[in-house]
């Protein structure tokens, strides 16, 4: 089978999912982005797909509207039939209440970087998150 080179990314920001976007296919061509505006759209399209066409990655906002990243992160890792997929949050958040959050859910929590060369860096590391999942 076929390894499935989709994350999956929420945020309301426009500007920062463009530039995800960017970075990533020069990194990982092979890679596809499907983007929504906040978490209650993400649930919405995962809980269609069937398992054979799960992401290899989720990534998630903390703070949106409508459904948060918060509330988002728990509604998959709650549900058994997604729970085994990577997430990580990508957020501008460094309150560390958010950080013990994300560590109850064994999610990593990456601070979105000022810097282009900073973003490339923490792209690559989610890069690598979607790898281990597909050789899991």
């Amino acid at each position: 089978m076929k390894p499935n080179h989709t994350i999956l990314w929420a945020d309301d920001d426009v500007d920062d999912r463009e530039m995800f976007r960017e970075v990533l296919e020069g990194y990982a061509p092979d890679h596809e982005v499907v983007e929504f505006p906040n978490g209650a759209e993400l649930l919405t399209y995962l809980r269609a797909q069937e398992p054979q066409n799960f992401p290899c990655l989720v990534v998630l906002d903390m703070n949106m509207p409508v459904l948060g990243g918060r509330e988002t992160l728990t509604a998959i890792k709650t549900d058994s039939r997604l729970n085994d997929i990577p997430v990580a949050i990508f957020t501008t958040s460094i309150i560390p209440q958010d950080k013990c959050y994300c560590e109850r859910f064994q999610v990593t929590m990456f601070t979105k970087p000022p810097s282009y060369p900073q973003l490339e860096s923490a792209i690559a590391q989610l890069l690598n998150l979607c790898q281990l999942a597909q050789v899991a």
